[in-house]
């Protein structure tokens, strides 16, 4: 029936809920900001990326996004990731900064 949710939606659900849920204030606001304006448009080849992103700690993570550090080689084929960082950038300026 049209009242099933489908599979992808349920996942799209449980996904936005990990992002927003990571416990670190920064990235619980840009990481669940840029799943609300992107999951909806996501098939599953791009929700596995989304949750290999969802997979890595915080603190790296962080460091990725205020350009601390580089992205390591590995997730450079990540194209969420790079969405991600992207994102970063043009919605933060120069980026998260430190409180």
């Amino acid at each position: 029936s049209s009242q099933a949710v489908s599979e992808i939606e349920k996942r799209r659900k449980r996904l936005l809920w990990r992002a927003k849920c990571r416990g670190w204030l920064e990235l619980d606001v840009l990481m669940g900001t840029f799943a609300e304006k992107n999951l909806g448009a996501f098939d599953d080849a791009r929700l596995d990326l989304f949750e290999e992103v969802l997979e890595l700690e915080n603190p790296d993570l962080f460091k990725w996004f205020t350009g601390q550090a580089a992205v390591p080689e590995e997730l450079k084929d990540n194209e969420v990731m790079a969405s991600l960082v992207e994102y970063v950038k043009s919605d933060h300026g120069s980026g998260l900064h430190d409180k």
